[in-house]
């Protein structure tokens, strides 16, 4: 067991774990707390022939898999790559998004004025990156008259940054990213104190590595979320 993370499902090929925002997956400081160093110490997790298998952004809270053994490893990265595995996100953005449901498909590189974030490009060097979303619900007159939208999205591709990156290109930043925002976003993260992107990875499905046994996960909005979209 852990002290800095929720622990979904154990066994003795996969753990499923509800991470916290300002945990980090993995860093090249060595000084830092990371998931990767939590997982061999607590789980005894050889991360050489297991671990890993897919990433939340450090202040992204919600789902993950990590693979406890090579078989599991190599299988789970093989649904990963061929698009089985459902990832569903919750995001609150600024604006009223329309329509209600929509694909954003535009290709992700890394911004050359900014190497630690992306941006839609047609260049050839860009990567695709497909968004699905589905407008869950607008939040009118919580804020006087700010519109926003709760929004849950579905990822094709697992590109670095995709959904932050594709709502900020569409002209509807994450409130509270620190990142991606506009000066209206920004002004009103700082106005509710929220100094982290409102992105949590809420669904997880996937077949099990070993068994083959279609394994469902859900994760409900964190208090800091979901205290903001209950605001009255």
């Amino acid at each position: 067991m852990s002290n800095y993370f929720q622990t979904i499902y154990s066994d003795p090929d996969i753990l499923v774990i509800n991470k916290p925002a300002g945990l980090v997956v993995e860093s090249e400081n060595k000084s830092d707390l990371t998931l990767e160093k939590i997982l061999e110490k607590d789980y005894q997790i050889n991360l050489a022939r297991s671990g890993i298998v897919h990433r939340l952004d450090r202040y992204t809270s919600g789902l993950m898999v990590v693979a406890k053994n090579e078989k599991a490893l190599v299988d789970l990265q093989n649904q990963f790559a061929s698009h089985q595995v459902k990832k569903v996100y919750s995001a609150l953005v600024y604006g009223k998004l329309e329509p209600e449901k929509g694909t954003i498909n535009l290709a992700l590189k890394r911004d050359p004025k900014n190497r630690t974030r992306f941006v839609a490009s047609r260049s050839k060097d860009a990567k695709e990156a497909v968004t699905y979303y589905e407008v869950e619900k607008y939040i009118v007159g919580a804020y006087g008259h700010t519109p926003l939208t709760l929004v849950k999205v579905n990822l094709l591709t697992g590109r670095t940054h995709q959904i932050r990156a594709h709502l900020f290109a569409i002209g509807f930043p994450v409130i509270g990213d620190q990142v991606y925002k506009t000066p209206l976003s920004q002004e009103f993260s700082r106005k509710i104190g929220l100094n982290r992107q409102f992105l949590h990875a809420g669904e997880l499905s996937f077949k099990h590595p070993v068994t083959g046994k279609k394994m469902e996960f859900k994760a409900e909005l964190p208090n800091d979320l979901e205290s903001l979209i209950q605001a009255k």
